[in-house]
């Protein structure tokens, strides 16, 4: 192991290594927990801690013959030893580390409620890669699938998760030191639960899949009031995540009728005061999506109407959720930051993974968003990051796939930026596989798999993409790959046989096989069978395209 190749995620303030390797055999006292967790092999060697600070994020390490001595966050110094030990478990480099890190709160936020409700198993994998690239902090948004007694109903045919899994997930999290909490909506976003006969009178819009909750309503106000308290009382952390995202119908359907005049901007006022005032009373702190408030996202005129909200000083009661997923430039992100910090509010920044909507991440995207948010967001010192993996449109992005960007997103936070190394010396992973793995994320891919699988072929035969396609495929032509990216290849090769005419109705039956094999191996059943459905209707749209041709002939 050369200097090179001792690598610490984030990058820390320093490190001292001259080269020598010392022999490991193990710890005779490293935390039990961790020892069972991360496959720590019991040994002579031992750590010796003092000045420990819980939470400081502060480290500092010394390794020398048989110890490893360490002082300030254990959090910290744990993550890393791990991290020295998955690199070489024969022998540990004579170092010296200083760590200190920037952001208090390092979040990740995972969308649970689109189609695929990871496992607990699933959870605790991500968890422990949390930990170990030291986030502090997990939010798992999810919609109508909490655990809900008051309300047993809601997502009761989608997956939601029982009051043992959830416990049992937030007691992973604790003994990790990472706050477990729920990600909610209790405004917008609430389709899944007012489409459900009993709630749909909740419904601001006559159509309940708008998802907007009517908040002139009492009654609803209520119900939404319930959601929450319930979830407080199960809520561990400090932070508990109220939603408040992309109402846009609020104030424009029912309220509107009653009111005779559009009032979405005091509605929404009203209604999270109210719930930021009933996190508080419970001693947690709320976090509220900043697009409403601030109207950021809204057409011009629309703008208008909702940029008074802005000005209301209880939203220094919340830590503002500042969401944004474009590869824009930093000084773009710089002004969406100074946005809120003028006005005086605590904020998180939320970049995002560009996963939603595809089969695969587009790296592209993602990894310019994560570096120029994140460069801001460290110059501008705010709390910290929640970086954000969505699942719209049936969330068919392996979760798998995430975890090179989870790296990605704590190296550009806190560290130097250079993951690439970092990623593969921590998976472990082939650097030939790792290059294919962000190849398939390149956006003339990643973007157009699903358009070119499920849409007509008329759309999408002239593409111009698929020179990148086959080019991908000849990188990759001799490499092994791990099963989830061997999907990503098989993927193209359907692609293209589509494009040029040779496609077979087994080509999709066979690869909705494999990708229910990977679904199910990282989830619950539920929402599988609705990308079941969008292989079988497309192949079915081959067998009619083969039927037309010979009837013809």
């Amino acid at each position: 192991m050369s200097k090179a190749e001792v690598i610490i995620v984030p990058e820390p303030k320093s490190i001292k290594f001259e080269g020598k390797l010392l022999p490991f055999d193990g710890f005779a006292n490293f935390p039990e927990f961790l020892s069972k967790e991360f496959n720590v092999p019991k040994g002579s060697w031992k750590v010796e801690e003092k000045d420990v600070k819980e939470g400081c994020g502060i480290a500092s390490i010394t390794i020398r013959e048989g110890i490893v001595e360490v002082s300030g966050d254990p959090k910290v110094y744990y993550a890393t030893i791990l991290q020295l030990i998955s690199q070489n478990r024969q022998a540990l480099p004579e170092i010296q580390v200083e760590e200190e890190l920037q952001f208090r709160f390092r979040g990740f936020h995972l969308d649970v409620a689109r189609g695929g409700v990871p496992t607990v198993d699933t959870l605790k994998a991500i968890l422990r890669w949390l930990y170990i690239l030291k986030y502090n902090y997990f939010a798992i948004y999810l919609e109508d699938l909490f655990p809900w007694d008051k309300y047993p109903d809601i997502g009761a045919q989608r997956g939601r998760y029982t009051n043992e899994e959830w416990n049992e997930v937030i007691d992973y999290g604790a003994k990790l030191g990472i706050e477990v909490f729920p990600s909610l909506e209790l405004a917008g976003h609430m389709e899944n639960i007012l489409m459900l006969p009993k709630y749909m009178r909740f419904s601001e819009w006559h159509r309940p899949s708008e998802g907007c909750l009517d908040v002139s309503d009492p009654e609803g106000r209520k119900f939404a009031e319930d959601l929450l308290i319930e979830a407080l009382e199960k809520t561990r952390s400090k932070y508990i995540h109220i939603g408040g995202d992309e109402t846009w119908a609020l104030g424009r359907g029912k309220s509107l009728d009653k009111l005779g005049r559009f009032e979405g901007p005091r509605l929404y006022a009203e209604h999270h005061v109210h719930l930021i005032e009933l996190v508080k009373s419970h001693g947690k702190i709320p976090l509220l999506w900043g697009d409403m408030i601030s109207g950021m996202y809204l057409r011009t005129t629309e703008r208008e109407k909702w940029k008074g909200l802005l000005e209301r000083p209880i939203w220094r009661e919340a830590i503002i959720a500042n969401w944004d997923y474009s590869s824009n430039s930093l000084d773009y992100f710089l002004k969406k930051i100074a946005l809120f910090k003028e006005k005086r509010y605590e904020q998180v920044v939320c970049p995002g993974f560009s996963n939603w909507n595809r089969y695969y991440p587009d790296f592209d995207t993602a990894l310019k968003n994560l570096e120029n948010f994140l460069t801001a967001a460290r110059r501008e010192k705010v709390l910290g990051f929640l970086v954000t993996a969505w699942g719209d449109d049936g969330e068919e992005c392996l979760f798998s796939f995430l975890y090179p960007l989870l790296v990605a997103t704590m190296e550009y936070a806190e560290g130097n930026g250079k993951w690439e190394e970092k990623w593969i010396k921590l998976s472990g992973e082939d650097p030939k596989v790792f290059e294919i793995r962000k190849l398939f994320g390149r956006s003339e891919i990643a973007n157009f798999i699903k358009p070119v699988l499920f849409r007509p072929l008329d759309e999408v035969k002239n593409l111009p993409i698929y020179k990148t396609w086959r080019e991908a495929l000849e990188k990759a032509k001799d490499i092994v790959l791990p099963k989830d990216l061997e999907f990503i290849r098989r993927c193209l090769e359907i692609g293209l046989r589509k494009v040029e005419g040779t496609i077979t109705v087994a080509d999709y039956l066979g690869l909705a096989s494999i990708y229910a094999d990977l679904w199910l191996s990282e989830r619950k059943p539920n929402g599988l069978e609705r990308v079941y459905a969008r292989f079988w209707s497309a192949a079915s749209q081959i067998e009619l395209m083969h039927k037309l041709h010979r009837s013809s002939a």
